[in-house]
């Protein structure tokens, strides 16, 4: 004869898990009762927000560094040159807003493959989305300095630690900063 122990399970309520919260486990009468390793103890603090991805645990936490925030509740465009314009917007206001955004991140929200999304950018726009989002941190850059701002002031506010960065962003994306050019002498006044 068995007996049918009921077992209670809590469950986290961000968990990605669809367990039940109770099921019945049968056991034979006078055996031992066991509970299997997997399920946790009654009475035990549930699994803690580090066993969750990292998009679910900085969601329940609130918690977000820098990063642009998470899809908003707007339903995605039909189209696939309607998301990937709304991926280039994406883009470009997290570079003009100094956040850090990730290629995977946009195609993840567009719902689309990170490599797809890359594909579709380049043969829309030309350049990758890393390319335009470097292109657009230089454009606000130069805007900022031109406004006279300081290499270090402009360099958190586009979002990197140290002016040797802006410098590096700015001669790869073909400009020099405007310290650079002072120090050189030109013709006209060596004359």
């Amino acid at each position: 004869m068995t007996t049918a122990l009921p077992i209670s399970t809590p469950i986290a309520p961000s968990s990605s898990h669809s367990m039940p919260a109770a099921c019945s486990l049968s056991v034979p009468s006078g055996a031992p009762a066991v509970r299997p390793a997997s399920l946790p103890t009654p009475g035990v603090a549930a699994p803690s927000l580090s066993a969750q991805p990292p998009r679910e645990r900085a969601a329940a936490t609130g918690a977000s560094r820098s990063s642009p925030p998470l899809r908003s509740a707007a339903p995605l465009p039909r189209s696939t040159s309607e998301r990937i314009l709304l991926g280039r917007d994406r883009i470009r206001s997290a570079a003009e807003a100094g956040q850090r955004i990730r290629s995977y991140e946009v195609a993840l929200d567009l719902d689309l493959s990170e490599f797809h999304f890359a594909r579709l950018f380049r043969a829309a726009f030309g350049s990758s989305p890393h390319v335009y989002y470097d292109e657009v941190r230089a454009e606000r850059a130069r805007a900022l300095l031109h406004e006279g701002l300081t290499e270090g002031e402009v360099a958190r506010r586009i979002g990197f630690r140290r002016p040797a960065e802006l410098r590096a962003l700015l001669s790869k994306r073909g400009s020099t900063p405007p310290s650079a050019e002072e120090a050189e002498p030109s013709d006209a006044s060596a004359e």
